[in-house]
């Protein structure tokens, strides 16, 4: 059944224990004045004494009803029609009423003690960590938050997504000056010699070159030699190279303190100071670091993860059986059973929730109470009035029989006392 219908329904229900309740006041004072009626006339003709009590006690059982009917009724509509002074008081107060309710609220529920102390009293994280340790409550949260990732993941379209990614993108690494972290980077590959496996492996690299095949290294040192020289002499000079080469590749290699060493050591701290002081090189670092962010691959290699990541957790989402799910679940029986048994970290909880929810109550407790009042100014009076008598008026109707049955109490009374006095 649907929140409408529902609505609809217990509408219906009150209105006809309404109606019933009016019938049953409203007979109450016709009784009396049936009584009335029938014990006068016996009066009147003559009738045994103890009639004079019952037709007392009638009369004034009427005038209780009729007067609890006026009071009652003038709550609500002006009585018969008649636009009498100081009636159909909720219709004509509605904004009034509104007001008040509206201040009482936020004095007496929306005050930051009262929330303290409630929410002090509920022990909101024991309970939640006793609900969720349960494996069975901790899947319902995990299908519920499932649930709502599948669907927003859904939302928005791939292309325009990915798009704003990449603007995005492209404008915090326009704004991100790449020469400081770069010159930080420089110093931290110094200060750790990060540049020694570097270095050992060109030279590595440059050994097995010159190993692997020898005679093209050969022919590449007599293009570098002079044409004059003959080519006795260009072989010699080859094989002293080549053999000076390999040397030095294994001196390189082995030497920790190795002069090219230190040189490229020296290069790096010049390129981290510059980096820091030349105004001209940091510039152009951030000129290439823009070029590479504007290249296609780039940027579309940025969007294109987050595309794929998105997809990837709908699909785990929607698999009740995905490792994230599984885990997710695990982890969620883990933090339950931790609440239950660390005290410290409820108290943290339980804290940090009053802290929250007296600091919203506190600095938003004027517009929350006054949806109380826009919603009742945006009522109709006479609607707001069915509204509340839908509610209250059942009860209100005890009014009108107890003023009929008091009222014919008081007048018996009254009447006796009275007989009493003049007999």
């Amino acid at each position: 059944m649907s929140l409408g219908l529902a609505t609809r329904s217990a509408e219906r229900l009150k209105q006809r224990e309404l109606r019933k309740m009016k019938l049953v006041a409203t007979g109450f004072l016709l009784g009396s004045a049936i009584i009335f009626v029938v014990a006068r006339r016996i009066e009147t003709h003559g009738g045994p004494t103890w009639v004079a009590y019952v037709r007392a006690a009638a009369e004034a059982g009427m005038v209780g009803g009729i007067a609890d009917w006026f009071a009652v009724t003038a709550l609500f509509r002006h009585p018969l029609g008649i636009p009498i002074p100081h009636t159909a008081i909720i219709p004509r107060r509605k904004d009034a009423i509104a007001e008040g309710l509206s201040e009482f609220v936020s004095d007496n529920f929306l005050s930051e003690k009262v929330v303290r102390d409630k929410l002090s009293s509920a022990r909101i994280a024991q309970r939640l960590g006793s609900w969720i340790s349960d494996p069975a409550n901790a899947t319902t949260v995990t299908n519920e938050m499932a649930t709502g990732i599948a669907w927003l993941t859904e939302l928005g379209d791939d292309e325009q997504i990915a798009a704003v990614i990449e603007e995005q993108f492209r404008r915090i690494a326009n704004n991100f000056d790449a020469a400081t972290p770069l010159a930080a980077l420089v110093d931290r590959i110094i200060a750790n010699q990060a540049y020694g496996p570097v270095v050992d492996l060109l030279v590595d690299t440059l050994e097995h070159r010159l190993v692997s095949d020898p005679q093209r290294a050969q022919d590449w040192f007599d293009k570098q030699l002079p044409k004059w020289l003959p080519g006795f002499g260009k072989d010699r000079v080859g094989e002293w190279v080549y053999g000076h080469l390999i040397d030095w590749t294994k001196a390189v290699r082995s030497d920790l303190d190795h002069p090219i060493r230190k040189w490229v050591e020296r290069g790096l701290v010049e390129l981290a100071d510059n980096l820091r002081d030349d105004e001209q090189l940091g510039l152009r670092v951030n000129e290439i670091k823009m070029e590479l962010v504007d290249r296609g691959e780039i940027r579309h290699t940025v969007s294109d993860l987050w595309i794929s990541a998105k997809n990837t957790l709908n699909d785990d989402a929607q698999n009740p059986v995905s490792p994230l799910r599984v885990k997710a679940t695990s982890l969620l029986v883990q933090f339950g059973e931790k609440l239950s048994n660390d005290p410290a970290l409820r108290n943290t909880i339980d804290s940090a929730i009053e802290n929250v929810a007296g600091h919203l109550v506190e600095s938003y407790r004027d517009e929350i109470a006054g949806i109380i009042t826009d919603t009742i100014a945006r009522w109709d009076a006479n609607d707001t009035s069915r509204k509340i008598e839908l509610h209250v008026g059942r009860d209100l109707q005890f009014i009108r029989v107890n003023g009929t049955v008091v009222g014919a109490l008081a007048g018996l009374l009254i009447y006796a006392a009275g007989q009493l006095v003049a007999g």
